[in-house]
């Protein structure tokens, strides 16, 4: 697949800087069995069915005796993919035996008032400066990738091209001026932004609206782990001639090639103008559901209609799930058909990992024998903070622990606050373990606490997921209860000396990726400070409580709080903080990849090629730079070659029978405006 940034619109926005008693069994460290890792298929069986789609008996009668193959690659029953077929009429099988899905609506989704939310990150809702509208990131650093395409794309050579023509895909657009983003247009995004971020919180995937290098996107080979897929929120014209309001393939999150290049079934589709003009909710929905397509997801629907459209009509928990009819609920979630007469039982989470989208590791202990230290601060003898997380699974519990003087203790849960996932339950606990005090109002999705504290000590604020009512009703069970949260707590400070904490750091600016040392050891106590927990405000940790110091690496510009807790032998805590600014760099030429192998000849000669590829400070290929480099170890030559519209160059080193290594160096890039940034990739080897 080739995508091309439509710049009309991007090129007016302003390039910026864009957190001991034993365990009860409630809260025991067991986890949901899911894969460990995804599920590597065979090939997709070479097939050719002789019409570009079909759906229906159509398409069961093509498939013929390729049913079973077909069927067993999707993970289903050659009985379950007919049924399927015969039932969703928006499901398709293309000429070569892939499935998609064409998301047909009787009439265009109507636009719909989101009431009771303001100017409101993920976790408060707030926005960002307009100009980081496309430089959003939910997890930077992660390994997979859902690519949010707002400003349009120029799309060739995959499978929704048609007698090798182009498509044109136009920037989103809601005041008909396809050239410039107005504000109104920018907070829209934002905020689709959000709510997607939010669906896939679980997940360790970085939604973003930053275009990504390809590298990113493309997955050259089944080792290759950094991948992922793109939505193109557009409009159907020039792209897809239907009444729909959304086109993908399935389960082609992970593909890697063979027959077709690895992004031929990308990207997903989203089309705006079927979607309330452009509304918030509609589109998010639409594509969080058309992404999960891509990992494998089938619609959830019922025996007689194949999206199911969700259950109760509560304003704040009315219920339907991601991959069936999101647009008229207020929660919306993952499923695994718990709900009356539901037609597709599959786990959605255990889907999506086979296909390549894993689950984020555990941010926070869960049981009180691995409670993280709660951030605050203290202020006129009383305790106050707040710490943010994300619940990932239904067994998940992230505990906190306090030391809490004698008074009135109040604390409570917040799930994101714009279309949050997790309906969220609040307990405490006292020294021992046991439960004193619980919150899980109904009708809600939060959960404030109060509680009177008449004897001074160590207790646990654990946070869960929760369901409400029962799921085969109104209601729904806590499977799908999963995203951030933000705990907040304040309470009565106990007595005696809590530590002091220190924390220094070096540097405190600079361009990214921005490596910092962070030294706590200047921290004091009355007694001995026996834990130090880090939080590098990116979204990462150190919760081992191990390092009184450690470095880091901010990879993406943007002004992140470093905090330190620190807690002493007698269990009191006090917590610091540092102001770190990754600044976009200047103009400047990076070595991204040196990719290097070996080749021989029937003369058992070897040599050495080394494709190296170029990028500017943001990440994008620079064209007709200068590379010098120098070959040595088994060989010795020099070279200079011009690197190409990929920013990628080729050098190849002499020929030899020797045994031993091919070393190559790159002594500069030269290219006019972009200085050579000599810290990035410099050398690499391969030995025969």
């Amino acid at each position: 697949m080739t995508v091309f940034s439509n710049s009309l619109k991007a090129a007016l926005l302003i390039s910026a800087a864009a957190m001991t008693a034993p365990a009860q069994p409630a809260l025991a460290e067991a986890k949901l069995q899911f894969p460990p890792q995804e599920t590597f298929r065979v090939a997709f069986p070479a097939i050719d069915l002789g019409a570009r789609q079909s759906r229906g008996q159509d398409a069961v009668n093509r498939l013929g005796p390729h049913l079973p193959d077909v069927a067993q690659w999707y993970g289903r029953s050659a009985e379950a993919l007919r049924k399927e077929l015969l039932s969703d009429t928006r499901m398709r099988v293309d000429q070569g035996g892939r499935l998609l899905f064409v998301e047909d609506l009787a009439e265009p989704v109507r636009d719909m008032k989101l009431t009771g939310l303001g100017n409101q990150s993920i976790r408060d809702g707030a926005l960002a400066s307009l100009d980081q509208t496309f430089y959003l990131h939910s997890r930077p650093g992660a390994n997979r990738t859902i690519y949010l395409d707002f400003d349009g794309a120029s799309i060739a050579g995959t499978a929704w091209n048609s007698n090798g023509n182009t498509i044109t895909a136009a920037p989103f657009d809601l005041d008909g001026n396809p050239a410039a983003f107005s504000a109104a247009e920018l907070e829209r995004v934002q905020y689709i932004w959000q709510r997607v971020a939010e669906d896939y919180a679980p997940f360790d995937v970085d939604v973003t609206t930053a275009q990504p290098t390809q590298d990113r996107l493309t997955r050259s080979d089944a080792n290759d782990q950094v991948f992922g897929t793109t939505v193109v929120i557009t409009r159907r014209t020039g792209v897809y001639s239907c009444s729909c309001g959304g086109i993908a393939y399935v389960g082609v999150f992970n593909a890697s090639g063979g027959s077709r290049p690895p992004d031929y079934y990308k990207p997903a589709f989203v089309f705006f103008d079927m979607l309330g003009s452009g509304n918030e909710k509609a589109v998010a929905e639409a594509v969080s559901h058309e992404a999960g397509h891509n990992m494998g997801l089938h619609h959830d629907g019922t025996t007689g209609d194949a999206y199911y459209a969700g259950q109760g009509n509560d304003p704040v928990t009315g219920w339907a799930p991601i991959m069936g009819v999101g647009y008229y609920r207020p929660l919306v979630q993952f499923s695994k058909g718990e709900y009356a007469g539901a037609n597709n039982k599959e786990d959605d989470f255990a889907i999506s990992q086979s296909f390549g989208l894993p689950l984020r590791l555990d941010d926070y202990g869960s049981s009180t024998a691995a409670a993280t230290p709660f951030v605050h601060s203290i202020a006129a003898g009383r305790v106050s903070g707040s710490m943010d997380g994300v619940i990932e699974t239904a067994s998940d519990a992230d505990v906190f622990a306090i030391a809490a003087g004698t008074g009135t203790l109040t604390a409570s849960v917040q799930p994101a606050n714009r279309s949050p996932d997790l309906d969220v339950a609040l307990s405490l606990l006292d020294s021992t373990g046991k439960v004193v005090a619980t919150s899980n109002p109904q009708g809600a999705l939060n959960a404030p606490l109060s509680f009177t504290v008449t004897q001074q000590g160590t207790y646990y604020l654990a946070v869960k997921g929760t369901g409400e009512g029962a799921a085969t009703a109104t209601g729904y069970s806590n499977y799908g209860s999963v995203g951030n949260f933000r705990l907040s707590a304040n309470y009565a400070a106990p007595t005696g000396m809590p530590p002091v904490a220190v924390i220094s750091a070096t540097p405190t600016s600079g361009p990214s990726p921005l490596a910092v040392t962070l030294d706590g050891r200047p921290s004091t106590d009355d007694g001995r400070v026996a834990f130090w927990y880090w939080d590098f405000g990116d979204g990462s940790r150190d919760v081992t409580g191990a390092l009184s110091s450690t470095s880091h690496v901010y990879r993406v510009a943007g002004s992140y709080v470093a905090r330190l807790t620190v807690v002493d032998d007698t269990g009191l805590s006090a917590s610091t903080t540092r102001v770190i600014n990754a600044t976009i760099p200047g103009p400047q030429a990076n070595v991204q990849s040196i990719l290097i192998s070996t080749k021989t000849n029937t003369k058992n000669y070897a040599w050495a090629v080394a494709a190296v590829t170029v990028v500017d400070q943001t990440g994008h290929p620079l064209r007709s730079a200068k590379v010098a480099a120098n070959w040595n170890g088994i060989t010795s030559k020099t070279q200079l070659a011009t690197t190409n519209s990929s920013g990628r160059v080729t050098l190849t080193s002499p020929k030899t029978l020797a045994s031993g290594c091919f070393n190559i160096y790159i002594d500069a890039v030269t290219i006019p405006a972009y200085p050579f940034n000599g810290a990035s990739l410099r050398s690499a080897q391969v030995c025969r």
